[in-house]
């Protein structure tokens, strides 16, 4: 989703993208041209000129105004985003008003005009936190609590996943760890496990002492069956799924073959422990779950941390 808008955001706004909702006439080349080498100067009256003929073009009134900013004339810029914003602008365009708006503001020393504004335009699929981060426009405010809750709401917005509490469950095996045979001090391996994908998704990079094994995988919530779903490979592939967070552990289901091409079932399961460890066991049953064996028994010690305090 957040690639998607970007695109659309980008498509339409930023420097160094011409919209195809524009008509490209010599006029508008020109206004163009001089709007994305950043000749403000210029193309606030190229732009002026522009919607002094079509004044329905809500693109131009914004761009105009953005020009207008960019030459230190804030009342005009606001008074060209007021304009735009009521000409039927789609939520894109509407969301690039109110957070230059927002800018205006905030330079303006309007903490409450430009808290609204950002507002709107997170309402409106405003997705870059990054120059509420970043931007200087926004220095006399960035350390009010409203605006941290505004940034925030915008974050979340950008990757819903990090506010999504299914998509959370899994969080407690993200880190870096040192991985023994449970109950005895021998080292299997060692493990990175990170949050990617603003938060859709655990990635397992896993390093053996028997180097055949190495192997990453993918967790993530299955769309079609809304469960979580481990997908590995590395030393052979596998998949787990039907993963749930229940009683304090992660369970997936899984079926595989045996070494004597018999048909297994499996569970495998990621205990979150209390002392702050992650004991992973994996067994299998050739009789339809009345019986078990394991096939491994693992405990996740988080590196920095001695086993022997655990």
């Amino acid at each position: 989703m957040l690639k998607i808008l970007t695109l659309l955001s980008l498509a339409i706004f930023a420097p160094g993208v011409i919209s195809t909702a524009i008509a490209q006439s010599p006029q508008v080349k020109t206004a163009d041209s001089l709007f994305l080498a950043g000749d403000y100067a210029h193309a606030k009256i190229a732009y002026k000129n522009l919607v002094n003929d079509t004044s329905k073009n809500g693109i131009w009134w914004n761009r105009m105004a953005f020009s207008y900013y960019n030459t230190g004339d804030y009342e005009t810029a606001l008074t060209g985003y007021r304009k735009a914003l009521t000409l039927k602008a789609a939520a894109p365009l509407k969301a690039s008003i109110y957070s230059r708006m927002a800018r205006v503001n905030a330079l303006q020393n309007k903490p409450e005009l430009a808290y609204a504004s950002i507002d709107s335009a997170r309402a409106n699929g405003y997705i870059l936190f990054t120059e509420l981060d970043n931007l200087k426009d926004f220095d006399k405010i960035r350390n009010t609590p409203r605006f941290k809750e505004l940034r925030t709401s915008v974050f979340n917005c950008a990757y819903p996943c990090m506010v999504n509490k299914q998509a959370r469950e899994f969080d407690f095996w993200v880190g870096q760890w040192t991985v023994y045979a449970t109950g005895t001090k021998f080292v299997v391996g060692h493990s990175v496990i990170q949050r990617i994908a603003g938060g859709c998704a655990i990635l397992e990079n896993w390093t053996s002492n028997n180097t055949i094994n190495n192997g990453k995988s993918i967790n993530f919530i299955d769309p079609v069956t809304g469960k979580w779903k481990q997908s590995w490979a590395g030393g052979g592939a596998q998949e787990f799924v039907n993963g749930e967070y229940k009683d304090g552990a992660m369970r997936f289901t899984f079926e595989t073959t045996g070494p004597k091409n018999q048909k297994l079932i499996g569970r495998f399961i990621f205990y979150n422990q209390s002392d702050g460890t992650v004991k992973q066991f994996n067994e299998t049953s050739a009789d339809n779950g009345k019986t078990w064996t394991t096939s491994y028994d693992f405990t996740y010690v988080r590196v920095g941390e001695s086993k022997d305090d655990l």
